[in-house]
């Protein structure tokens, strides 16, 4: 097996997980986390995986040095400004750079060359994520899997290439469960749907999955906002495939786990509004939809 040298930056719960499993598949792997955060002892997995990645090796972006044959950047869109002009500096023209991010893509309207420093769209694949875990402690996950685990891959505008293929290969063999995606950007509305929804709704109540879709009057206020969601969508010249009654199914087979939203409430960390709702807000504004419950969401968590 060729050993790739791989950086993950960020160090939650998705980014703990991808960084454990390639790094237990024989990669050197690197996780760039905050300045002053405690370095742990690797990564421990508990809940529907046991294991222990020994070998993954804590850095801060600053002190990480390239070139690396994949950067992953799992961190909250807000973190991105920073991050973006730094990435060119960690790769070369071989580098693959995956980002696995919930909302409106940075990369939804992106020119090539807008952002100095930032990869050049040709190597960017985007990763649309189907997986509930949660970060207990630093450098510690619970994972829960369910049949509809998925990470999927692909280029910005949907294609496929020799790389992405092997790219794909690499996670799976790995114990990932990825897969190609043939249109990406019906994915992100997709998963929008529930991030948009599901998330702010949880942060604002303090519950679960399945304790949300199980209350009818919290049940209607989601579907009604998953709908507003799918007319953006529309308007953008997207038609999501799942429809709300798939996502609502999708949250009942996850149980009751925490919403990324809530985790970071919870911790007193800053929210991600903007990607999951500010963005979506914009872009119904521009074309002349109206969506009350995505406003309302917006508007009751812009003080927290």
């Amino acid at each position: 097996m060729f050993q790739q040298r791989i950086a993950v930056i960020g160090g939650g719960s998705l980014g703990l997980f991808v960084a454990g499993h390639l790094s237990l598949a024989g990669h050197r792997v690197s996780v760039a986390q905050r300045r002053h955060t405690p370095v742990p002892d690797g990564i421990r997995a508990e809940g529907d995986e046991h294991w222990q990645a020994s070998a993954v090796c804590y850095v801060t972006l600053e002190t990480l040095e390239g070139p690396f044959d994949q950067v992953i950047v799992a961190v909250k869109s807000h973190d991105l400004p920073e991050i973006l002009p730094q990435l060119g500096k960690l790769g070369d023209a071989r580098t693959q750079y995956l980002f696995l991010q919930n909302g409106v893509p940075w990369w939804w309207s992106y020119p090539a060359g807008q952002i100095s420093g930032a990869p050049s769209i040709g190597q960017i694949v985007a990763v649309v994520v189907y997986h509930a875990s949660e970060r207990i402690a630093l450098g510690q996950l619970r994972v829960r899997r369910v049949p509809g685990d998925r990470y999927l891959l692909a280029r910005t505008d949907g294609g496929t290439d020799s790389v992405l293929e092997a790219l794909v290969g690499l996670w799976q063999a790995a114990g990932i469960p990825a897969q190609y995606a043939s249109d990406i950007r019906a994915e992100v509305w997709s998963k929008l749907m529930g991030n948009a929804t599901f998330n702010p709704m949880s942060a604002i109540t303090g519950a679960g999955m399945s304790d949300m879709v199980l209350n009818p009057l919290i049940r209607e206020v989601l579907l009604a906002g998953m709908a507003e969601v799918g007319q953006i969508a529309a308007a953008e010249g997207v038609t999501v495939k799942a429809d709300p009654q798939t996502r609502i199914r999708r949250a009942e087979e996850v149980g009751n786990t925490r919403t990324s939203m809530l985790q970071d409430r919870l911790a007193g960390r800053r929210l991600e509004l903007d990607a999951l709702l500010g963005q979506p807000v914009v872009l119904a504004r521009r074309h002349g939809i109206p969506v009350p419950v995505l406003k309302t969401l917006w508007a009751s968590l812009s003080l927290v």
